[in-house]
């Protein structure tokens, strides 16, 4: 069977936090080559430090927030592939099966720490793609002859999928990324061996034609940037006749054809229709409905698949439902198929049906495909290490059942089982249950007390009636006791169970090859014992043990106490045991400083006279300054040079002149006789930068860099799409445009500072840049956020107004359009060189517009309070489109509350600055296109 998608099943750990919420889980479905975009939730994002994003069973991370500082690792798998913005949301674009996986997110707060899991699934690509989308291009050969379908020009990372026919059967594809062969998929042998998909361009040719190859061809291109559809009508004629004669014949055909019975036949090819698809996620024993949403009509006629196989169908002449078994029976007495609605019922659904399932209604000559990918998970029961669980049967028992409850996947246990009313309880073959289950007679439940992870896995029940069984299974998930501290904080641990006089308590330390007792308490005699000088003495002074409710409790934690705790109770009514996984985060202080600030790091400790002083910078621990013999050297790292003084009597670090070179983690380490080795760390980060300039004006991204150094290498980039605009590689610069050239012949990188300028900037400028430096230091990353400015103009009662478009001259083909107020009337435009001024009904404007035809710039003369508002500009040129907005006030008379909010506003701090010949200029921030929008949305504009 052809396998349809590719699902990976993972075992999800899911553990609590101390001081935050429990794990949250999500699962997410995306066919190969589109993209997904993983969201928190937005009440875990308020007020956080950081975001990691993780990937993979090792939690490698691949992209994080510290800040307001965006960072992504060098991971060659999503190479250009990742966009996080600040709400923490994570877009994995242009996806393929090896991006499957699991996603985290770990939010760090002052208070602890949020996690979020995502398991995603992506899947190869369907059956069908949507026949509506895409250019159609037509297309003609002889019988014989070779024809190619060309696709636009690749970058290199695509995945090309072909498709043919109203089936719209695979017939080739090809990941460009993977560099792997194409892959020619033709079960019917139709195009066998006269396929060729060129691997450089995507372009597909068939070779020797046959009639048989007429038809629609489909293409789907999906890359890093854009998902691009395309799709040709071949047609393939017959050799041997001219284009001439076949046409004659078939008109002499239809005319005797309608002559001698008075009506003309045409031929009419079915035609398909794709309904929107739909993915499903159930649970194991549910009954699922599924609904197609569309109504059935008389006569069509239902085939209902599983994969490749038809399951349940009504055919047109009978009427009769026919539910079939399914492959290996899968299906037997599970299916219902629902005449009037077209809907499938699965009765007790199980983790082998999940899959691709397809409805197909042939009506007339048109056949409707709906296709539901259904995910099936196990009904899982999480339940905390040490505390109980019951498993109820959730179904009648009857009188004269028997009862059996059993333990295991595949080679199953039997644990418990009522039979004549008689109870029965077994501890399984390895004694992992002993004393641990109540069967309760009345209400048939099985309790698990003291659950450990050696209670992890399925569970049956299992109901013989006479000849029948009844099977229902549980899977039952013991999750770890997980605390997180920060470090300096104390924790305590506390028994899932009461604790009796006479009992034995032992807590240890360490995994289970390696386990050390540190406390206990000893029966009767309730003698406390703490052993803090073992385990490397690092619990010297730390620990308490409370004799009444056997809780441990580890004061002034530090990273060197994380790890597994293990409690051993031994009680008269039985052993018990609980397991706790402690992790002690490090406590890093923070520093937020701007270009140029000084700084001084302070060890929360006194120094002592013989102490060793080390100061480290970065994930290196790259010595920086130190203290030795009562000697200071704080001149040892180039990068630092004249910018560092270490205090000999306090162990302070003070930095001076601080670069973005700076930012990063410094870590102080003290080795002392008395004390030990004391540890602190501090986190240094330079504030983002803002740029702020006016329309027309240069935008100057500065690198803070004096000179690069031979081998160093510059990256700009820009957008959300991060799109490299300019680069130095080997000392020489090369500057970049993006598809919609809204940067062509604007860029300038000066090769020695790698500083870049944007020349005549537009409101389409304005976003985020992001500046990446590598050099034998290491890898420095900055980001820019750039607004531009649009003019607030004021004029005197009777003066003209001059709305300037900053063009030095309109270029063929180019549109101009001004309008005006709430209504967005037009009022002004140019088309094909050619300017006409149009009034609004009230004529406000009659006989007072003058419009530029050279550079579009708009005249308004002799000026009243009726002109005062906002005005818009949008210009149409094959760069694409760019929007203004002028707010226009003027003095002297009763104007629009808008206009004097915003004059109110800015007279109080730019009201002069930009006078020029008796109009003043005042600068006021650009909106951005998605911000533009919905202001156009707001006053009643499209």
């Amino acid at each position: 069977m052809k396998e349809i998608f590719k699902i990976f099943q993972f075992l999800l750990l899911m553990y609590g936090v101390f001081g935050a919420d429990e794990d949250e889980v999500k699962s997410v479905s995306v066919m190969e080559g589109d993209s997904v975009t993983l969201n928190p939730d937005l009440t875990h994002i308020q007020g956080f430090n950081q975001i990691l994003w993780r990937f993979g069973s090792q939690g490698s991370t691949i992209a994080s927030i510290v800040g307001k500082v965006i960072s992504y690792e060098e991971e060659e798998i999503f190479r250009d592939r990742l966009e996080l913005d600040q709400t923490g949301s994570l877009t994995i674009k242009n996806m393929r099966t090896k991006h499957s996986g699991r996603y985290k997110a770990e939010i760090n707060h002052s208070t602890g720490t949020l996690l979020t899991i995502f398991i995603v699934t992506v899947y190869v690509s369907p059956d069908v793609i949507d026949a509506a989308k895409g250019e159609m291009k037509l297309m003609s050969v002889m019988e014989g002859g070779t024809v190619t379908l060309d696709v636009p020009q690749l970058t290199g990372d695509e995945l090309i999928v072909w498709r043919f026919g109203d089936e719209e059967k695979l017939i080739a594809k090809h990941d460009l990324e993977a560099k792997s062969p194409p892959l020619y998929d033709d079960t019917a042998e139709r195009f066998r061996d006269r396929l060729k998909l060129n691997d450089q361009t995507g372009s597909l040719t068939i070779t020797n034609t046959r009639t048989t190859d007429s038809g629609v061809y489909k293409v789907k291109i999906s890359s890093n940037k854009q998902t691009l559809y395309k799709r040709f009508t071949v047609t393939v004629s017959e050799r041997g006749l001219s284009g001439g004669a076949v046409a004659g014949i078939v008109v002499g055909v239809l005319l005797l054809a309608a002559a001698a019975a008075g009506v003309m036949y045409f031929y009419l090819r079915l035609r398909t229709t794709n309904l929107p698809n739909q993915t499903w996620s159930v649970l194991t024993e549910d009954c699922v409905i599924i609904n197609p949403d569309t109504k059935i009509q008389r006569g069509d006629e239902i085939q209902w698949l599983f994969e490749d196989t038809i399951i349940a169908e009504i055919k047109e002449e009978n009427r009769e439902k026919t539910p079939h078994k399914g492959p290996d029976e899968r299906f037997k007495n599970r299916l219902y198929l629902d005449e009037t609605t077209g809907s499938l019922t699965i009765r007790n659904i199980k983790t082998e049906d999940k899959g691709l399932y397809t409805l197909k209604i042939r009506r007339g000559r048109e056949i409707l495909h709906k296709r539901f990918i259904v995910f099936v998970r196990e009904r899982m029961r999480p339940v905390m290490e040490g505390d109980p669980t019951t498993l109820h049967p959730e179904t009648e028992i009857q009188k004269g059942d028997e009862i059996q409850w059993l333990f295991g996947d595949k080679e199953r246990t039997v644990l418990a089982e009522i039979k004549n009313t008689e109870v029965t309880k077994y501890d399984g073959t390895d004694k992992r249950f002993r004393d641990g289950l109540q069967l309760d007679k009345e209400a048939f439940t099985l309790t698990i007390t003291n659950t450990t992870a050696a209670h992890n896995g399925y569970y049956t029940l299992k109901i013989t009636r006479g000849r029948d069984k009844i099977y229902k299974r549980f899977h039952v998930y013991v999750k770890e006791r997980r605390i997180t501290v920060l470090e300096g904080k104390s924790v305590t641990l506390n028994p899932a169970r009461k604790i009796n006089n006479d009992d034995v308590i032992e807590w240890l330390f360490g995994d289970e090859e390696q386990q050390t007792l540190i406390a206990e308490i000893n029966g009767k005699a309730g003698e406390i014992f703490i052993y803090d000088d073992d385990a490397d003495e690092r619990f010297r002074d730390r620990l308490e043990l409370d004799k009444t409710t056997g809780s441990l409790t580890i004061n002034n934690t530090r990273t060197e106490h994380s790890g597994v705790y293990k409690l051993e109770i031994r009680s008269s009514s039985g052993d018990s045991e609980q397991t706790f996984t402690v992790i002690v985060r490090e406590k890093v202080e923070e520093k937020l400083l701007k270009r140029g600030d000084s700084v001084t790091l302070k060890p929360d400790t006194k120094i002592q006279r013989d102490d060793q002083i080390l100061w480290m910078f970065g994930d290196q621990d790259k010595l920086i300054a130190q203290i030795r013999g009562g000697t200071v050297d704080d001149d040892v790292n180039e990068r630092f040079r004249g910018r560092l003084k270490l205090d000999k009597m306090t162990g302070s670090l003070t930095i001076t002149d601080i670069e973005a070179e700076h930012s990063g983690l410094y870590k102080l380490q003290i080795i002392s006789s008395s004390r030990g080795i004391l540890c602190k760390k501090f986190k240094v980060s330079i504030k983002q930068r803002n740029e702020e300039v006016t329309a027309g004006d240069p935008v100057h991204l500065n690198t803070a860099l004096n000179e690069i150094q031979r081998d160093d290498e510059i990256q700009w980039r820009f957008g959300k799409e991060n799109s490299l605009i300019a680069e130095i590689k080997g000392g020489t610069g090369v500057t970049h445009d993006v598809p919609d050239e809204r940067f062509r012949d604007r860029l300038e990188l000066d090769e020695k500072t790698g500083d870049l300028i944007i020349k005549n900037s537009t409101a389409e400028h304005a976003g985020r840049y992001k500046l990446k430096i590598r050099s034998s230091k290491g890898n420095t990353y900055r980001t820019y956020t750039v607004t531009i400015k649009v003019r607030f103009v004021e004029v005197a009662a009777g003066e003209s107004v001059r709305l300037n478009t900053a063009l030095t001259e309109i270029q063929r083909g180019d549109e101009i359009q001004w309008r005006f107020g709430k209504e967005n009337s037009l009022i002004a435009e140019i088309k094909e060189g050619t300017g006409v001024t149009h009034d609004v009904p009230d004529e406000r404007f009659r006989d007072r517009l003058e419009l530029d035809e050279k550079t579009g710039d708009l005249t308004i003369k002799n000026s009243t309070t009726k002109h005062a508002g906002y005005y818009k500009l949008k210009i149409s040129s094959r760069k694409g489109n760019t929007t203004w907005k002028y707010s226009v006030n003027i003095r002297g008379a009763a104007v629009t509350k808008e206009a004097r909010t915003e004059s109110s506003m800015k007279e109080k701090t730019d009201s002069r600055r930009n006078r020029v010949n008796e109009s003043a200029t005042v600068e006021m921030p650009l909106l951005n296109g998605d911000d533009l929008d919905v202001l156009n949305e707001e006053e009643g504009t499209s």
